[in-house]
């Protein structure tokens, strides 16, 4: 499969689909898109189950049909895309391509899970990483991206990026980040952070490549394997992992890089009981976006901060476990060790 993909085998189409890890698209071989790297693809038999693990669509390929209005978004999506700078209306876009706003804005919920509004933003804050990441000023990134002010970044106290644009410029230059390694019941388990709260939270069968993830996220950062400034963290989160018991998990600190759609998402994820689960479908519900599914199956895919923000307690509508970013066994393991922990009478 991995062949196929490489060389764009057309003949291959049909049979089955590939996800990619950092962007939660899922194509077909021939997709003319930019070859991912090994370690982010995942292989499925059918873009169904590439839908149930939490990928979208390829806008590009469209691996699940291709009916007119799926081109015709396809078309509009690849323009904000392209131009995430420019004040696109949706109006302006309805004009553009033939649609009317009503059912632009209707087809693209539908289609992509976000609005048009939704997905320029995203569209902007991910040219503005581009930017900041190639040495643009932080002002001049901004500007770019389509934004007069650097007050757009910030939400309160929070920020889109994690960190403060300054940090994050160059892949958070300067920015101090300590993880440790450990090995758990669940195989390795990564835990990184700054003095402000958990970045990342990784668990996988190589300390290698949980390692050369974080790398990947914080390029420029400084990364310090320094495990007694994590250990709070670590002996809660393995603590967890051993008994199934959570109430240390929510009170850690998180300091992650998110949208408002995902920040919306993940802090209803904390909000499922331990030994509970929910629906990507009841998730949408809860957060007034019933709509928004496959986007809160994506929210649950790009999660950077496992068991802390408990995405593996989401299941599909007909309780199939769906996809786990750090493999299907671990979250029934997870789901297992939870109703344990649940069902032990209290003394």
């Amino acid at each position: 499969m991995w062949r196929a993909l490489h060389s764009r085998n057309s003949r291959c189409d049909g049979l089955f689909v590939y996800g990619v890890r950092s962007t939660g698209v899922y194509c077909k071989p021939s997709c003319p898109a930019k070859k991912p790297r090994i370690d982010q693809v995942v292989f499925f038999s059918s873009p169904r189950d590439a839908a149930s693990a939490g990928f979208r669509a390829c806008l590009r390929c469209v691996p699940d049909g291709a009916s007119p209005v799926v081109k015709k978004i396809a078309e509009v999506s690849a323009h904000i895309d392209a131009h995430p700078e420019d004040a696109l209306t949706l109006k302006a876009l309805g004009e553009m391509f033939g649609i009317s706003p009503y059912h632009l804005q209707r087809s693209f919920k539908r289609l992509t899970g976000v609005s048009p509004h939704e997905y320029a933003e995203g569209a902007r804050l991910k040219k503005l990483k581009l930017l900041l990441k190639r040495g643009e000023s932080v002002r001049q990134s901004t500007y770019e991206a389509g934004r007069s002010s650097t007050g757009w970044l910030y939400e309160g106290s929070k920020t889109k990026l994690g960190m403060v644009a300054s940090a994050y410029k160059n892949g958070g230059a300067g920015r101090r980040i300590s993880y440790s390694i450990v090995r758990s019941s669940l195989g390795y388990l990564l835990v990184a952070g700054t003095t402000d709260g958990i970045c990342m939270v990784g668990l996988g069968d190589s300390q290698g490549a949980m390692a050369a993830a974080l790398r990947e996220e914080y390029p420029r950062a400084i990364l310090a394997r320094q495990p007694d400034n994590v250990s709070d963290w670590v002996r809660a989160i393995v603590g967890y992992i051993e008994s199934g018991e959570d109430s240390l998990m929510k009170r850690l600190p998180l300091h992650i890089q998110a949208t408002a759609f995902q920040r919306r998402v993940w802090t209803e994820l904390r909000n499922i009981p331990d030994g509970s689960t929910r629906s990507y479908s009841e998730i949408a519900q809860t957060i007034h976006r019933p709509r928004a599914v496959r986007a809160v199956a994506r929210a649950c895919a790009t999660n950077p901060a496992a068991l802390v923000i408990p995405c593996h307690r989401v299941v599909g509508k007909d309780g199939s476990l769906g996809g786990y970013r750090w493999g299907v066994d671990r979250k029934r393991a997870l789901l297992r060790i939870e109703e344990e922990f649940v069902a032990k009478p209290t003394s």
